[in-house]
């Protein structure tokens, strides 16, 4: 029991260091079935195309577009796909946050459970669950019609779904080893007692990502094993749930070709930071660093990608002579966001759909 406690007391001080963050903008009892279940069952293998395919293609076009399949012989198939909705920089901003949140009371309801009092595990879980609504009603839905239709026309086949990337990152680029330690430490443990050892290579990340569907299933299912009595009817079914939703529900993402973006977000953020405070010098040092990372970026892209870090690089020369200006700091927080879009993205990863950027006070 102990050892569970301070398991979950280390998450609940990452994710508070995560919403730490945000502010600059910045199980035990699983069962392997149910593992399954939360990675194929709920999305069918359409879902998981369309997804991937979001990676890449939802920014290009909010427009609906259609695609065909089948020399129509003997069936025709159509795919048609509509996004409705979009998400600007300040509401995936707003997402993550409100997620990082969403976790502290998973972890306050945990804590709760441990110590019997049900009453407040419940209240805790109540509150989460609302926070879970809200990031949703800020995700675009893709709705994707497939048809199928005979030799004569004819339908025979129709299916609408409702798709949505809900796997929102709650830190992402700008990460610091304290922050992630705890959490990779945590997992470390749930590994051995699998019999799995994690790599060196598992230190290093440039995402955490939280599969908001899964930890949503999990938080729905704590609340019905505590019912509704002064004390939790069933409180270790539901504190292994939870246990499932801080372990199972939070992932690290790492691509090595990213590392540089990691130095070069943390230099600027940094810089911005120094021109707040009128510290210039400083500040010119940092932006130099951030153009230096950046060169080993572009070593690592093909041309096509290359220009747009080019392009950066010579725009960190001019504004490095230009850092007592009026609005520079926020000119660099609109560089650091620039750089966010250039991580590797995970098939149905949360991403900004429009061109709105978080401005800073």
């Amino acid at each position: 029991m102990m050892k569970n406690k301070t398991l979950v007391i280390a998450i609940g001080l990452v994710v508070i260091c995560l919403i730490a963050g945000f502010t600059a903008w910045g199980s035990l009892a699983a069962k392997k079935t149910d593992v399954a279940v939360a990675q194929t069952s709920e999305r069918s293998p359409l879902q998981a195309a369309v997804q991937a395919s979001n990676v890449t293609n939802q920014q290009a076009s909010a427009g609906p577009t259609a695609q065909t399949l089948g020399s129509g012989k003997l069936y025709k198939t159509t795919v048609e796909r509509q996004t409705e909705g979009e998400l600007t920089a300040d509401d995936l901003h707003q997402a993550s946050l409100l997620t990082s949140q969403l976790l502290m009371h998973v972890n306050e309801a945990t804590l709760q459970l441990a110590d019997a009092h049900g009453d407040m595990a419940r209240s805790e879980l109540e509150k989460a669950e609302a926070l879970a609504r809200v990031v949703r009603g800020l995700l675009p839905v893709t709705v994707v019609t497939t048809s199928v239709k005979d030799a004569q026309g004819k339908e025979i086949y129709r299916d609408v779904q409702r798709i949505q990337d809900d796997q929102i990152p709650i830190s992402q680029g700008d990460i610091a080893v304290e922050v992630v330690e705890p959490i990779v430490e945590a997992k470390k443990d749930e590994a051995a007692l699998k019999g799995v050892r994690l790599a060196d290579a598992d230190l290093i990340h440039t995402s955490v990502l939280v599969d908001l569907r899964f930890v949503e299933r999990k938080l729905k299912r704590a609340t019905e094993l505590i019912g509704r009595g002064q004390e939790p009817a069933k409180p270790a079914e539901a504190s292994a749930e939870l246990a499932l939703a801080q372990t199972q529900g939070i992932r690290f993402v790492a691509h090595k070709e990213d590392s540089p973006l990691v130095d070069v977000q943390h230099a600027l953020r940094l810089a911005e930071r120094m021109v707040r405070d009128k510290k210039y010098d400083g500040a010119k040092a940092n932006l130099q660093l951030a153009k230096v990372h950046l060169g080993t970026y572009r070593a690592l892209m093909d041309e096509a990608a290359a220009k747009p870090v080019a392009d950066l690089e010579k725009e960190i020369d001019t504004v490095s002579n230009q850092l007592q200006t009026s609005g520079t700091a926020d000119r660099i927080g609109g560089m650091w966001n620039r750089v966010s879009s250039w991580f590797t993205r995970e098939p149905g990863q949360t991403q900004q759909t429009s061109g709105t950027t978080v401005q800073k006070g």
